[in-house]
């Protein structure tokens, strides 16, 4: 038979656990990449266009026009692609008939992340290298 020291002990061992699945959240930031990038996207190298929540400096490398890979030091990169866009320039009201029109536009994204922090940096398909190694992004 659970006795009522057994069972609150259960029960407060669960709450703790619980609640240190929280507080290891991971902080999602979305940034628009064309902004970031601005006109630099005219110039062929290596271009700094964000810091992380760590001091780590976010580098896009471009040429001929094309973002071809994005960099940063200690931090693992991923491309990843969405049919929602995820980093608005400018908040708006968006009609319903707008949205069904671009139901099939694609967002092209460069997930750096390590244990704390995710961040994705969209980019319109004009601004990448379309090609297979983009995997569908899950939130």
């Amino acid at each position: 038979m659970i006795n009522r020291r057994l069972a609150l002990g259960m029960i407060a061992a669960v709450t703790t656990i619980d609640a240190s699945r929280i507080a290891f959240a991971k902080e999602k930031h979305h940034l628009n990449g064309k902004d970031l990038l601005a006109d630099r996207i005219k110039k062929n190298g290596k271009h700094k266009i964000h810091t992380t929540g760590k001091n780590v400096d976010v580098f896009a490398e471009v040429n001929n026009g094309k973002v071809t890979a994005v960099t940063a030091a200690g931090m693992q990169v991923k491309k990843v692609k969405s049919r929602q866009k995820l980093a608005e320039t400018t908040p708006g009201i968006t009609l319903a008939r707008m949205q069904l029109a671009q139901a099939d536009v694609y967002y092209y994204g460069y997930w750096v992340y390590d244990d704390l922090t995710d961040t994705y940096i969209w980019f319109p398909a004009d601004y990448v290298i379309v090609d297979s190694s983009w995997t569908e992004y899950v939130a």
